[in-house]
């Protein structure tokens, strides 16, 4: 079994057709199909059931997909690193998080400061589970999550299962983002109760759909809205956002991004901390145990705990 083989499967599954999984993966049909051949012989399963009118997944197959498909981010990083050219530069770095704004512009000076004299840094972006799986696996140096304080527990369980060190940063109140055709936008005090919350509609990320997510807001009570907006990327977060009258349950960082003096694309936002809320956002950061921290990995924690100071 190999990682092209279970490429090939993910592709066909997706699109219905060998031809449309080709085309997408700019190789030709008779590879696909052999690889996929190959792979039902070695594993004794039928995974397609082939027909003029294309493909379709076997029920064996419809588990098999599943599986490999839970993996599919890991896969696609593990084909970059053996697809990386690896040229060599001073300084290098790989930090994984979730997606914030604040490591972006750390990153950025970090850049900029070192560039004339070679430096390379690359940033992972995914789920808190991922972000821990991309540092075990020493895709990333280190990660920069954010941890639901009801969660948290449980989270750092998994991660002394396997051997990674966490470090807490801060401790942040759950805040509500709005876009100006919110109502909750034009309102005069910064703060917003749940009870405002459960006559409108949330946007928020696919991996947000169920789970603890999904268990915040029962909590919370404010799960009662009929419709909901989900989204895959933070580009389209905000855009939606800014052309509904969704919200989005956020964190309350120490100077608002969408504040005055950052980057005009959040201007038209504003977060609104909850009132009477005891559960809060705990931003944490981890490594391997026995990871000794680059130069750069340092520059980035000791900016990320500035900031949050």
């Amino acid at each position: 079994m190999t990682f092209n083989q279970l490429k090939y499967v993910v592709a066909v599954a997706k699109t219905g057709s060998i031809n449309k999984a080709a085309a997408e993966l700019f190789i030709s049909q008779s590879v696909v199909s052999a690889a996929i051949a190959g792979l039902e012989k070695e594993i004794g399963h039928d995974i397609f059931v082939r027909s003029n009118r294309g493909v379709a997944l076997t029920p064996f197959g419809h588990t098999f997909v599943s599986y490999v498909s839970s993996i599919q981010t890991q896969l696609q990083q593990l084909d970059g690193l053996i697809r990386r050219d690896f040229v060599q530069h001073e300084f290098s770095l790989s930090v994984a998080s979730s997606g914030y704004y604040f490591l972006n512009r750390i990153c950025a000076e970090l850049f900029e400061r070192y560039r004339e004299i070679g430096i390379r840094i690359e940033q992972f972006e995914d789920h808190e589970n991922n972000v821990a799986d991309l540092v075990d696996s020493q895709m990333a140096e280190i990660g920069i999550v954010r941890v639901w304080s009801c969660y948290k527990n449980a989270y750092l369980r998994q991660l002394r299962a396997h051997k990674i060190q966490h470090f807490d940063v801060a401790s942040l109140s759950i805040a509500v983002t709005v876009g100006g055709q919110n109502p909750l936008y034009h309102q005069k005090n910064d703060y917003v109760n749940a009870a405002d919350l459960r006559q409108l509609s949330p946007v928020l990320y696919s991996n947000m759909d169920s789970g603890p997510y999904a268990d915040i807001c029962d909590r919370l009570h404010i799960s009662g809205g009929k419709s909901r907006f989900v989204v895959s990327s933070r580009s389209a977060l905000y855009e939606i956002l800014s052309n509904t009258s969704c919200y989005y349950l956020n964190s309350a960082y120490p100077f608002d991004v969408l504040d005055t003096g950052n980057p005009s694309c959040y201007a038209n936002y504003r977060t609104l901390k909850l009132a009477n809320c005891d559960i809060t956002s705990e931003i944490i950061w981890i490594k391997r145990e026995e990871y000794i921290m680059s130069q750069l990995a340092s520059e980035v924690i000791n900016s990320v705990v500035q900031y949050f100071s």
